[in-house]
């Protein structure tokens, strides 16, 4: 299906504190895929208690994530609906299977015969990063809109059962830390085997979407001097590899 008459699809992002700046890892994962294979669209921003509503008004089924080694049903975004077929769709993965199949004619994003692999990528991605977890929710609660820090706050207390302050310990800092420098040492071991700038050589796919929006988030939430260090590590591969990716990250509309 050519993308010329098109209309545009219904993005669904979580707002921040700076007006059209995305915060999120996963929903920029989507952002990015749009932007790389050329799909008008545009952005409807829900702040985070409006998301449970949202499902349950357009019949979605929730999203499953693992917490505390328990399987949790979870509201979250990305969603996308588009109007050309008029479908919702959740979660990042499926969205980028989805807009591969529906729009043969742009670039893949899950390359012919790398679904599998990429999906793999993806769990071994979310298995190297899990110690950072904490810090993320910490980091990223700052930078949203207060109905949306509050809700973050409570829901998470709730689902971890620890008060918010344990959160972030500053003698859990430097341990977190570490640990996120280990699994930046883990994914440059994987990178280091492509021929190339990007998982699978001279061109983005969806795994270089899953890493880049990671450190594109670290960027927007870490104090200047933080970004710095992550930025020299590993050859200075991050920030290369969000300069390489940012084209992608269509924040106009």
């Amino acid at each position: 299906m050519s993308t010329s008459g098109l209309k545009p699809i219904i993005f669904y992002d979580i707002p921040t504190i700076v007006q059209g700046q995305p915060l999120s890892p996963n929903t920029m994962k989507t952002r990015y895929c749009l932007t790389f294979k050329g799909l008008p669209f545009e952005t409807v921003w829900l702040e985070c208690p409006k998301i449970k509503p949202f499902y349950e008004q357009n019949f979605l089924t929730p999203t499953s994530s693992v917490i505390n080694g328990t399987p949790t049903s979870m509201h979250t975004l990305p969603v996308i609906m588009d109007p050309n077929t008029n479908r919702f769709i959740s979660d990042s993965f499926a969205i980028a299977q989805y807009l591969d199949e529906q729009y043969p004619d742009t670039p893949r994003v899950l390359p012919y015969g790398t679904t599998a692999l990429v999906h793999v990528f993806n769990t071994a991605y979310l298995d190297a990063i899990k110690g950072t977890l904490m810090m993320g929710i910490v980091e990223s609660a700052q930078k949203l809109n207060p109905e949306s820090r509050e809700h973050v706050i409570r829901t998470r207390t709730e689902q971890f059962g620890i008060p918010w302050e344990q959160f972030a310990l500053a003698e859990k800092r430097e341990e977190q830390w570490n640990e996120l420098r280990a699994a930046c040492n883990t994914m440059d071991g994987w990178y280091a085997k492509s021929s190339g700038q990007f998982v699978l050589g001279d061109t983005p796919c969806f795994a270089d979407f899953i890493v880049a929006g990671r450190f594109k988030w670290m960027q927007y939430c870490f104090e200047k001097q933080e970004w710095e260090e992550v930025k020299s590590w590993n050859g200075g591969r991050w920030g290369k590899l969000v300069d390489a990716t940012d084209k992608y990250l269509d924040c106009s509309k």
